[in-house]
């Protein structure tokens, strides 16, 4: 039986366990998200609507399908070498990646109990080297169908956490059942990766390449590669 996490206490900026400096970082990753973000939407949508015909909606719909399952790869490899490879100690990476990832799996309810900034804040931080050079210098104009794949890939993968915690509450809300049901990682699906020998599903956005990924044998074999005597 997992144990059960203590809920973190009211602080400052709101209800976490770790140092005031970090969620001030947090808090400001999430600005800074939100401004590059709605700048580059801003200049991805007018570009659409300026070009839309049949041809550029049907390669728009191929792009957001890559994206799409882009992120759940990238999410599921974030999550394979982190809970294999490394330790808490390894430096840079260790206390805030991999002990989380293996935290998670002590406690895997413990982020239903935090809040949106905790959950999602890394996601944020993380992409903004991807998006601030792309809000700020890519031409929307001459690569459409790139700035296309980089909005809908960054989406994505500022989802994945709260796709993820949704996927481990007794209670979701109504809109993420509907969105379980159809975009994003499903319970069960989830849940594989939570059962011995926890070695399987390590996709977290949708879970759509989780089967694919199973049936290659991908995981385990990338495992074997990676642990090969040099």
């Amino acid at each position: 039986m997992h144990a059960q996490a203590p809920v973190p206490r009211l602080r400052l900026l709101g209800r976490y366990d770790y140092p005031t400096s970090y969620r001030m970082f947090e808090v400001v990753s999430l600005v800074v998200f939100v401004i590059f973000g709605g700048f580059f939407a801003r200049k991805l949508g007018h570009e659409l609507t300026d070009r839309l015909n049949g041809g550029v909606a049907i390669g728009v719909i191929a792009v957001v399908l890559l994206a799409y399952a882009t992120a759940d790869f990238l999410t599921g490899l974030v999550h394979f070498l982190c809970d294999n490879l490394g330790s808490p100690d390894t430096p840079i990476v260790g206390q805030k990646f991999i002990k989380s990832f293996r935290d998670h799996h002590d406690t895997p309810k413990a982020m239903t109990l935090d809040g949106f900034v905790a959950v999602n804040a890394d996601n944020f931080a993380v992409c903004l080297p991807v998006l601030i050079p792309a809000a700020l210098w890519l031409d929307v104009s001459r690569h459409l169908y790139a700035a296309a794949y980089i909005g809908v890939l960054l989406v994505f993968i500022v989802i994945t956490n709260e796709a993820h915690k949704w996927a481990h509450m007794d209670r979701p809300p109504r809109v993420a059942r509907l969105l379980q049901a159809t975009l994003l990682l499903a319970p069960a699906n989830h849940a594989v990766h939570h059962a011995d020998p926890f070695d399987k599903n390590y996709c977290i956005t949708s879970g759509m390449l989780n089967p694919l990924l199973t049936r290659l044998h991908f995981w385990p074999t990338l495992l074997r590669l990676l642990r090969r005597p040099s």
